[in-house]
């Protein structure tokens, strides 16, 4: 399958989130911490699941990949965020300390930003199909 190199990059990313997603969930599983499957389900979501959508959505909204530079900020901004909020997420569950909790909230702006941009981009490439 060839891709424009935004979708190859959210495919690749989406992959190797996949497999983070599963090293630790099996870290998780062997030191028997099952309170934190909140971060392993966000890490799983927004870490795999998200950038597979991705792909599909710049597969289809830019199959020639002419916002390509653009696509990179979102990548940038979408996973900055993600090791944000989960990190935070964890040091949360992990120490309990409410400092951690900021990183949530920041985190999840950086997200809700990163999706606003891709919304931005695509919602005018994103016409439906004149009836024949």
């Amino acid at each position: 399958m060839t891709l424009s190199s935004t979708a190859s990059l959210w495919a690749r990313t989406g992959l190797v989130w996949f497999v983070a997603t599963m090293a630790f969930g099996m870290y998780l599983g062997l030191t028997g911490q099952f309170g934190a499957s909140s971060g392993h389900a966000h890490l799983g979501l927004l870490g795999w699941l998200t950038p597979i959508a991705f792909t599909l959505l710049w597969t289809a909204a830019d199959p020639d990949g002419s916002l390509a530079k653009r696509a990179r900020f979102h990548w940038a901004l979408h996973n900055f965020g993600l090791v944000v909020q989960v990190s935070g997420l964890w040091m949360v569950i992990r120490t309990g300390d409410p400092f951690y909790g900021r990183m949530i909230g920041i985190g999840g702006l950086i997200l809700i930003v990163a999706t606003l941009w891709l919304i931005a981009m695509l919602w005018p490439r994103l016409r439906p199909r004149q009836p024949s």
